[in-house]
């Protein structure tokens, strides 16, 4: 596999992973932060003092 085809398919399964860990925030209430990662990029899920589900997402150093 190329490596153009391994950073897609890696891309992909961060956004998924992303997307599932928002699902499982919404099904579980007690869970406060999720991080993901993706080569030089992270992103948080949080919640705020409201409880809502927040989307932080900058460029690790």
């Amino acid at each position: 596999m190329n490596k153009r085809l391994k950073k897609k398919t890696a891309y992909k399964k961060y956004i998924r992973d992303i997307f599932i860990g928002y699902e499982t925030m919404l099904e579980n209430p007690s869970l406060d932060e999720l991080t993901f990662q993706y080569l030089h990029e992270e992103t948080i899920l949080r919640r705020d003092e409201k409880r809502q589900i927040r989307f932080i997402t900058h460029d690790k150093d």
